[in-house]
């Protein structure tokens, strides 16, 4: 530690006392160092806390920012609700650091965990399941685990189930959603463990939560607390970026086809149950419409996304869409004469009554409003969102006058905070840097090769490769190459697949097996796209090098771009540079990030893409990166890796 660092630890708040070289988490928890960014961060949050005020802070990798809102946050004895971007975080934050920081500093809070209802068994659900798990024979050793492991949980969490993934396909018969819960009505209700969840975080004095679920019930008011957000007195938002991608989707609306075959097959299964049988023309007829409004748009269009605009004037798309509204609004009728047989048909009724003023809203959008739909491989989803999402946000959170701390490892972009709080409209927000405490110039090194050709060119990803090969030789594998398209992962794969590394592709197996995969094995080289730029954590030597195919720039043909672009041009502004660059600087700091981990780990960033260096915008992008030390020369790069390969060695 420097003087001037010295210097700054002198005149501690009570939060940051925990973080000084002699202060009980250094006495208690193993390995811990004094960081003045840390100590930084910690004296921030405790003031915005105190204060209840807002503030957005950086933090970059190595500062620890989790225990960094923690300490103040526990030590305030104010009702404080943490959301984070996933369950996994989630998970790590409530059985991990909390218990690990409570333990260090002998202060214990009541503290729970809050996930969205798709986690919790639903016991009613599941009951019916065993009725008809005859008809599903693939999913009777999922049903056996759920069934023993049912008998003894507190939580109903399946992520307890051993070897559940999340993508198993029993999961959506044994829980719940927001259109199909009895609620109140449900013979289950007294012992639901959703229910259970909901209290116990009502009763705690600090909450963990996502993003998904804190949208959700900032903007729907149906996913989860009741009470519990108008009691807090502390929001903190971790990995703050995420919540400003989630966000936008929670202001908008959207309806999926599957949604419509999940409702038919919920309706049909009340109808038999509750024996009434002059139902199943109506709710067949919504089946039969929405297959003609999938075949009419497939005939126009094969893009993933598409403004609606574009398929408005059509006629035999606009047909199928009144024929799939008029449908269903029969149905709705027909619902009203048997919706008191049930509480299953009552849901069913009200789920029938908001599909159309979806439906009907979707016909009667705004100038202010951004509509397309998706298309699958057999779904579409029609959708709709506000293209100003800053304003209906802050009239939301004025409702809860207390502390708001935004923070995550990429929150700018040269320099700036501007395109993270102009999203939300944080215009009053404390803003903070606190640097990542690594040595990036020693430990890192960025190479920016020279290509001939463009990002566009048919034969790009091919010198990608071709010029990663020197870098994947000297570091023996242990390389994460990322990709932002999956048209270039697998031409990588396919080029890749005669050398002499084991190549773990996305795709051919759920991300945790391939990481687990990955750091148990030498000689391994890792391709991914986005999923694996952030949110993956890899020390040591296992990892040396990452290689990064292009600048990740939205693609221009997105719909949502394209709306967002056109309202900045309209305002006198170029939206390449005041959009797409900063929002590309943010995903790039991100898979950079996936580098250097720790204070031991050494090795090699090369960024392909030439316009880093041909353009004036890439100035931007390598200013907003850690300080690595520059080269644009293979040979330094591949020494430098030569030189870590015993990494034991150079660390002592």
């Amino acid at each position: 530690m420097n003087d001037k660092d010295a210097v700054a630890l002198d005149n501690l708040t009570e939060a940051a006392q925990f973080f000084s070289a002699d202060g009980l988490l250094a006495e208690n928890i193993a390995g811990f160092k004094c960081r003045p960014q840390q100590v930084e961060m910690a004296q921030c949050v405790e003031r915005a806390i105190q204060d209840a005020s807002t503030l957005v802070v950086e933090a970059g990798t190595g500062v620890g920012k989790t225990y960094a809102y923690l300490v103040p946050a526990l030590q305030s004895g104010l009702k404080v609700i943490v959301s984070t971007g996933t369950r996994h975080l989630q998970d790590q934050l409530f059985y991990t650091d909390l218990p690990m920081l409570q333990n260090a500093s002998g202060i214990h809070v009541k503290a729970s965990i809050l996930k969205g209802r798709a986690n919790y068994l639903c016991k009613y659900r599941f009951e019916r399941f065993a009725q008809e798990l005859s008809d599903y024979p693939k999913m009777t050793k999922s049903y056996a685990q759920i069934r023993d492991w049912s008998g003894t949980t507190k939580t109903g969490d399946l992520a307890e189930v051993n070897k559940l993934s999340d993508q198993d396909m029993i999961r959506p018969h044994v829980t719940s959603t927001r259109d199909n819960c009895l609620g109140s009505e449900c013979p289950d209700y007294s012992t639901c463990h959703v229910v259970k969840a909901r209290k116990r975080a009502q009763e705690a004095e600090l909450v963990i939560i996502n993003h998904h679920l804190l949208c959700a019930d900032l903007v729907i008011k149906e996913e989860g607390f009741g009470e519990i957000l108008p009691n807090a007195d502390v929001f903190v938002l971790d990995e703050a970026h995420q919540f400003v991608d989630i966000l936008p989707n929670f202001f908008g609306q959207s309806l999926s086809s599957r949604q419509l075959q999940d409702f038919v097959a919920d309706l049909s299964r009340e109808c038999t149950l509750a024996a009434v049988r002059n139902l199943s023309k109506p709710y067949y007829k919504v089946l039969d419409a929405q297959e003609k409004v999938f075949t009419a748009i497939v005939k126009k269009t094969r893009e993933a996304r598409i403004l609606w605009a574009q398929l408005s004037d059509d006629k035999t798309i606009r047909n199928a869409l009144e024929l799939l509204v008029r449908s269903s609004l029969d149905l709705e009728d027909q619902l009203i004469a048997v919706a008191n047989d049930s509480p299953g048909l009552a849901q069913c009724y009200k789920r029938c009554v908001e599909i159309n003023g979806l439906l009907d809203d979707f016909n009667q959008a705004n100038s202010h409003t951004i509509q397309w739909v998706e298309l699958g491989k057999r779904h579409f989803k029609l959708g709709s969102q506000p293209l100003d999402v800053a304003s209906p946000f802050q009239r939301l959170i004025q409702e809860y006058q207390c502390a708001w701390v935004y923070t995550s490892a990429t929150l700018t972009a040269n320099q700036s905070f501007s395109h993270f709080t102009e999203q939300l409209g944080l215009q009053d927000a404390e803003c903070v840097m606190c640097d990542s405490p690594f040595d990036y110039p020693q430990q890192a090194r960025l190479y920016l090769p020279y290509l001939s050709v463009q990002p566009n060119d048919v034969s790009y990803t091919d010198q990608v490769v071709a010029r990663s090969l020197p870098l994947l030789n000297a570091s023996e594998g242990n390389a994460f190459m990322l990709f932002t398209s999956y048209k270039a992962l697998y031409r990588a794969a396919e080029i890749l697949k005669e050398c002499a590394f084991e190549i773990l592709v996305q795709g051919d197996r759920p991300k945790r097996e391939l990481l687990t995969q990955f750091q148990k094995t030498d000689r391994c080289v890792l391709l991914g796209t986005q999923s694996f730029w952030e949110g993956v954590d890899v020390r040591g030597q296992q990892l040396r090098c990452v290689i990064i195919d292009k600048l990740p720039f939205l693609s221009p043909a997105d719909p949502l771009v394209q709306a967002r672009s056109q309202v900045i041009q309209e305002a006198g502004e170029n939206p390449f540079m005041v959009y797409q660059v900063p929002q590309a600087i943010l995903n790039l700091k991100q898979g950079v990030g996936r580098l250097i981990r720790g204070e031991q780990d050494y090795g090699v960033v090369a960024i392909m893409d030439p316009r880093i260096t041909s353009k004036a915008y890439g100035k931007a992008f390598i200013k907003s990166l850690p300080a690595m030390t520059i080269t644009q020369h293979e040979d330094e790069a591949v020494d430098f890796l030569e030189t870590i390969k015993n990494y034991e060695a150079i660390g002592n």
